[in-house]
């Protein structure tokens, strides 16, 4: 928004008058001004006759009654230059004709040349003058439009205001001359320039086809923050002087998004209609770690790069058991997993390749715990903290208990269960009611036994 070249410059007027002592300028409108003098001495008589026929009121009308007593009498005075003079003899106007037209030049009592009104190539304008001839305002018109300047005390345009083709403009200049801050109206939208010492882009304002935009920029042309109405919502951009760091924001209807980006690696923090997150990302913009969040609350992923689970800890997705830590392999099976089970106990989780749990440590509701070894999806072993002390279970390919240790209900010391594919006793090792050891062997049926007891 540099503005344009003025029509003239502003500058102080070479005296023209001839109370400024031009002889060549007098000596070339001397029979002007013998005419206009013999006029004015005409009508200076004629009218202090009126006013001694007349009295104070018709001195006050004295050129309107010569007028009515001949109305055929009509005085017209041509002159190429009019001369004001005050009682002292000095001139403090002049209206004289130029190859542009006419000027009217206006002078104080000190001499000094303070206002000019003229026409110029293209139209009219109008220059003031301090006394030290400085220009301090001047307005002109163009072919594009008006335009006005106001000057300084050190005789250099301060301000400009001209209308244009798309609109109007306005410049504020600094002691330089060089116009720090620009306002102007196009056919998309205003615009505001400010400049910095040497005349570059410091702030620009500015109406854009999506809305407006604000841009800040370094003395040596790098944009150092941006922020601006995008199509869907707001954006906003920060940078570094070297340009490897890097702040980014924006708002949308389905998002909302703020980016730190470094020269490693970049962060990022984002909320949407279903919850908001947290991501670092590395230097090829892969996320390495978020933190976001799910139908149970929060939920910290780490990755190995894109969307590739490691470790994740945090609410379970159902929200109501607390929380879950998983740790996944290259394939983002989960083969560690620490949760909470729906009586609120603590459960832990090894699993295959596949994600299929093997082996679990789960806690009872109030007291207890078991370990389950898992195999195809059925259990092979259960080792059990029971009431009455420890129980081990060795389940069949089917899933049913074969062999049970444990302590029995029934006696006093422990006992071994061993058991068909159907579930029933075939035999029975432990303790008898006198304290001794016993074998108890059952037919297929388990309607027959036979008793093995040890010596008394």
């Amino acid at each position: 928004m540099h503005e344009s070249t003025p029509s003239r410059e502003l500058t102080s007027p070479t005296h023209t008058a001839s109370m400024a002592g031009d002889p060549g300028a007098a000596s070339s409108s001397h029979a002007e001004i013998a005419i206009l003098r013999q006029e004015v001495a005409r009508l200076r008589g004629e009218t202090r006759f009126a006013r001694v026929l007349g009295g104070l009121a018709a001195a006050a009308l004295g050129i309107g009654l010569l007028a009515m007593r001949d109305p055929q009498a009509a005085t017209v005075i041509q002159t190429k230059r009019l001369e004001i003079v005050d009682e002292k003899g000095r001139v403090t106007m002049v209206a004289t004709s130029t190859p542009q037209g006419g000027r009217l030049d206006l002078w104080d009592a000190t001499g000094s040349n303070t206002a000019r009104l003229g026409s110029n190539d293209l139209g009219g304008d109008f220059i003031l003058w301090n006394r030290e001839g400085k220009p301090m305002f001047g307005a002109y018109a163009q072919m594009t439009g008006g335009r006005a300047e106001i000057g300084t005390s050190l005789g250099r345009v301060g301000a400009v205001l001209e209308a244009g083709p798309s609109g109007g403009r306005t410049s504020l200049y600094d002691p330089n001359g060089d116009p720090v801050v620009a306002a102007g109206a196009f056919n998309s939208g205003g615009a505001i320039r400010v400049a910095d010492a040497k005349n570059g882009d410091a702030v620009l304002l500015e109406a854009t086809e999506t809305g407006g935009g604000v841009t800040v920029t370094a003395p040596d042309g790098a944009v150092f923050g941006r922020l601006r109405a995008g199509e869907t919502g707001g954006e906003f951009d920060l940078a570094s002087k070297s340009g490897a760091n890097r702040v980014n924001a924006s708002a949308k209807d389905s998002d909302a998004a703020v980016i730190a980006m470094g020269a490693a690696g970049s962060s990022k923090l984002g909320g949407s209609k279903v919850g908001g997150g947290i991501d670092l990302l590395n230097e090829k913009g892969d996320r390495i770690a978020s933190l976001e969040s799910n139908e149970g609350g929060g939920l910290l992923v780490c990755r190995a790069g894109g969307e590739r689970p490691v470790t994740s800890l945090g609410a379970s997705a159902s929200g109501t058991r607390g929380g879950l830590l998983q740790v996944y392999n290259a394939q983002q099976s989960p083969v560690f997993a620490a949760a909470v089970t729906s009586d609120g106990a603590g459960r832990l989780a090894i699993g295959t390749a596949g994600g299929v749990a093997t082996l679990t440590a789960e806690a009872g509701k109030e007291d207890g715990a078991s370990i389950s070894l898992v195999r195809g999806g059925k259990r092979s072993l259960a080792l059990i903290a029971a009431a009455n002390g420890g129980l081990m279970n060795i389940f069949s390919a089917a899933g049913a208990p074969s062999v049970v240790a444990g302590n029995a209900d029934d006696a006093s010391g422990g006992v071994v269960l061993l058991r068909s594919a159907e579930g029933k006793d075939l035999a029975r090792m432990g303790v008898d009611d006198k304290g001794g050891g016993n074998v108890v062997l059952f037919n297929k049926d388990a309607t027959e036994r036979k008793t093995l007891a040890g010596p008394r």
